[in-house]
């Protein structure tokens, strides 16, 4: 059951800073959180989600200074003529530079109604996996965008995908989800008085289920995708974008003590664990440390100019410079929950402590996790 209460909490954001269990005093407590970010700057790191659709120097460069790898994750997204353009770039930089990079390969759902639809979609996941993809990605098309022939919208549980599923399980590879959107997708979307969309689903109303009953229902789209975890316990499942339950991290708890066989990657979603009592997201992260992955689903374009190079750099290296300290510290982080464009813009307005997590629990969710729900990620690193 969604809570609602939670989530307006989060919104309002109560800035009640409960401090974790540690208790040393501030003298020593600024130096062991200092040296925790250096430690944690120096240890092996994987981003397990990122969008690399070009080869540039900048990416391998920040991950050498960084000591990162990044792993591609293919998506379908709109349009399928992307598709196989995404797949031959992951799959080259895969073959040509296993030490930097990593990828999750994916499939075309539009075609389904073909015959023998499903067979031709497992060789090709076949020829993948001998590739050295170490997983399979499917989006929020299935569940907000595709219909079927009786025109009810397809859902993850639907019995075309039993198969293909049944293959990635026992091919050893992973699932990574991303179904549906954040819960304020079903909310009115945030414009200016001049009419200028100040959200993503103001800019995207494709994917604004506000107002509009005939859609599929947040509740719906997480049932399905928790029928799927149900029918399928031996099949590795990794909710992408925190599996779009970031508004509570109780959410998120209820599948994990339900559901053995899931686990979720942050994809960029770090504002919605400061956006809840800092001492909660803590134990959160302390119980459940087995079972977070760090993502920042940043990557690069297809073509990018030097301007776009200059400023996707500048991007990757302060979302983790961010990312690293509110995890790793506990800094006063100046911070803003202002969303203008399609991305988050922080406009500092506010402080945000850091969570300050102990080392071996920065080790799982920064490279250690990753190795486990994804078996071969690491090669080379």
């Amino acid at each position: 059951m969604i809570k609602l209460t939670a989530f307006f909490l989060l919104v309002a954001f109560v800035s009640c800073n409960m401090e974790p269990k540690e208790t040393e005093n501030s003298v020593e407590q600024s130096s062991v959180t200092y040296s925790k970010l250096e430690y944690l700057k120096n240890i092996k790191k994987i981003d397990i989600h990122t969008h690399i659709r070009s080869e540039q120097q900048f990416l391998v460069d920040f991950m050498d200074e960084w000591n990162f790898k990044f792993c591609t994750v293919c998506t379908i997204g709109s349009s399928s003529k992307y598709l196989q353009p995404q797949i031959d770039t992951a799959k080259m930089l895969y073959n040509k530079d296993p030490r930097h990079y990593a990828w999750i390969t994916t499939f075309d759902v539009s075609n389904r109604e073909e015959p023998d639809w499903a067979k031709s979609v497992i060789v090709k996941l076949k020829d993948d996996f001998n590739n050295g993809a170490v997983g399979v990605k499917v989006w929020k098309a299935i569940g907000m965008q595709y219909k079927k022939s009786n025109g009810e919208y397809l859902q993850l549980d639907d019995p075309v995908f039993t198969p293909i599923f049944n293959f990635i399980a026992q091919e050893e590879k992973t699932l990574m989800a991303h179904m549906g959107e954040p819960i304020h997708a079903w909310m009115p979307t945030y414009t200016t008085k001049k009419g200028v969309g100040r959200n993503y689903w103001a800019k995207h109303p494709e994917y604004s289920f506000w107002d509009k009953p005939e859609l599929p229902s947040y509740s719906d789209i997480m049932a399905a995708r928790d029928h799927v975890l149900e029918r399928h316990p031996n099949l590795k499942f990794v909710g992408a974008h925190l599996g779009s339950m970031e508004f509570d991290v109780d959410e998120m708890i209820t599948r994990f003590e339900r559901y053995p066989n899931f686990a979720v990657e942050l994809g960029g979603r770090t504002r919605y664990f400061m956006w809840q009592a800092r001492g909660k997201v803590y134990d959160f992260f302390i119980k459940y440390q087995d079972r977070l992955m760090y993502g920042t689903d940043k990557g690069s374009r297809f073509t990018m100019t030097d301007e776009i190079k200059k400023e996707t750099k500048k991007e990757i290296e302060f979302r983790n410079n961010l990312f690293l300290r509110y995890y790793a510290t506990n800094d006063e982080i100046p911070w803003g929950n202002i969303i203008a464009g399609d991305r988050p813009k922080p406009q500092p307005s506010y402080n945000v402590t850091g969570l300050n997590l102990p080392k071996e629990v920065l080790d799982k969710f920064f490279y250690k996790n990753a190795v486990n729900w994804f078996p071969g990620i690491d090669k080379d690193f």
